[in-house]
């Protein structure tokens, strides 16, 4: 419970001193593990792996050696346009095994929405969006996407972001996110009391 108003604050913190070498809303003190991933710490000392920024093989890669090694709880991202679409599969596979929870703080674009799904715990800020679309190579794509989003149990609205043009974004707000259990929660950050 205590850690959701933290990760509000590392949003916060996050818009305000924005790392030039790093991620995009990520901290100047935040550790980069390569592929996008941070490690941010908060004020009270706990850590929180972060995704700002695009998915690559190199995120799927750093992510599994590091969940790996150490035991990590979730997810946090931060922003993410999207990226590899095989990529992001391994890295929600990996998160929907271990039972990890995912968090979106700003917005989680396209294949980043694969990784966010995956989460057992899902939730949004109040001011994050999701977008979806159908893949670039649609189809060859199509029954890979279908597979995975089946196995995430999100069948039907998988179907309707392969009606969304590539080009184009399904805007899905928190509140409608909800409504389609994409997530499970919405924090309500200080700046926003409704």
């Amino acid at each position: 419970m205590v850690r959701r108003f933290v990760l509000i604050s590392i949003l916060l913190a996050g818009l305000a001193g924005c790392s030039p070498s790093g991620g995009i809303l990520v901290s100047e003190k935040a550790e980069d593990l390569g592929g996008n991933l941070f490690v941010e710490t908060a004020n009270d000392g706990s850590q929180f792996l972060v995704l700002d920024g695009e998915i690559t093989p190199q995120t799927s890669f750093t992510f599994l050696a590091l969940v790996q090694q150490s035991d990590v709880e979730g997810l946090v991202i931060a922003q993410s346009p999207g990226g590899n679409l095989l990529a992001s599969h391994q890295i929600g596979r990996e998160i929907k095994k271990r039972g990890m929870n995912t968090v979106v703080l700003v917005s989680c674009i396209s294949a980043c929405v694969d990784i966010f799904v995956a989460g057992d715990r899902r939730e949004m800020t109040d001011i994050s969006e999701l977008g979806l679309h159908s893949a670039t190579d649609r189809d060859v794509s199509i029954e890979i996407d279908r597979r995975y989003w089946r196995e995430m149990g999100f069948p039907q609205v998988n179907e309707q972001a392969y009606q969304v043009p590539n080009n184009q974004l399904w805007i899905v707000s928190p509140k409608r996110a909800r409504e389609l259990r994409l997530a499970t929660n919405i924090l309500t950050s200080r700046n926003n009391p409704s």
